[in-house]
């Protein structure tokens, strides 16, 4: 498509149209339909992908690096609550979300 002119000129209006396709997918979620939910899923993934390709990311190892990402935090994030003598499935999501802001201030 891109290659006949049918593409935005830049990357600033595919910012609005994850946008839109955010504000679909929250109005699926609502209506708890499925279908709808996928649908909007695959449309606001298939934006962010856009977007990745008009700033020249490729969206596929993006998603690898933080996928990557997010693994190694959350095992930081288990170091640290067994060295501070805490039981991960008993905290509470607050108590998470403190240790995990601590990994990620230190750069895990």
């Amino acid at each position: 498509a891109a290659r006949v002119g049918f593409d935005w000129p830049d990357a600033a209006p595919v910012f609005d149209k994850i946008r839109e396709e955010t504000a679909e997918l929250e109005e699926a979620v609502q209506s708890g339909d499925k279908a709808h939910i996928e649908e909007e899923i695959g449309d606001l993934f298939f934006s962010v992908v856009n977007l990745a390709r008009k700033i020249g990311v490729e969206s596929e190892s993006a998603l690898a690096a933080a996928n990557d990402k997010f693994v190694r935090r959350f095992h930081a994030m288990e170091t640290l609550l067994r060295e501070q003598g805490k039981e991960f499935g008993k905290l509470s999501l607050s108590e998470m979300d403190e240790a995990w802001d601590a990994v990620k201030l230190a750069k895990a």
